[in-house]
């Protein structure tokens, strides 16, 4: 039976090894397809949201741009025949109407959401005049008279006067 024993103890080392039983290695397993997968899709759908929220931020942007410069296209279209309807009353009377923004208000059309006599932003007209010449003046996208963005037509009364 020693016989035995020793044949199996031989076996056994032969096997085995000296050292012991041998671990087995693991096979690294890939990253996980259902976590990794859901990373990304999270990732995604966050770069997404994100754009669109960029794209509508631009839209709005543009729309009101594009609206700004609607309404000043307008708004110098209505100041222009605004003007003409002027400089035709003064070659015909040789001076401005007493109330130039009453008499013009009979011309003007009611196809805005303001009164007759404001401009497309709400912002009522003026009408300047000196010795030179006169001109109507809109108080732009803003609201305050006599600056920047300020929209006038304007003419020279010797212009007029040559004219004739």
């Amino acid at each position: 039976m020693a016989n035995v024993n020793d044949r199996i103890e031989e076996y056994r080392r032969d096997w085995v090894g000296v050292s012991g039983p041998v671990k087995k290695k693991r096979i690294p397993k890939p990253a996980r397809p259902v976590q990794m997968a859901s990373f990304l899709m999270l990732a995604l759908c966050s770069f997404f949201v994100g754009a669109n929220k960029l794209v509508d931020h631009w839209r709005r942007q543009v729309q009101t741009a594009t609206q700004r410069e609607i309404n000043r296209v307008k708004t110098q279209l209505e100041m222009s025949a605004q003007l003409r309807i002027l400089r035709q009353y003064y070659l015909s009377n040789a001076a401005l109407p007493k109330d130039p923004l009453g008499y013009l208000k009979g011309f003007m059309k009611d196809n805005k959401p303001y009164p007759r006599g404001y401009d497309f932003w709400g912002h009522e007209y003026r009408v300047d005049s000196d010795h030179d010449g006169f001109g109507i003046r809109s108080a732009g996208p803003n609201g305050k008279m006599d600056d920047r963005d300020d929209l006038v037509a304007a003419v020279k009364i010797k212009e007029i006067s040559n004219k004739l």
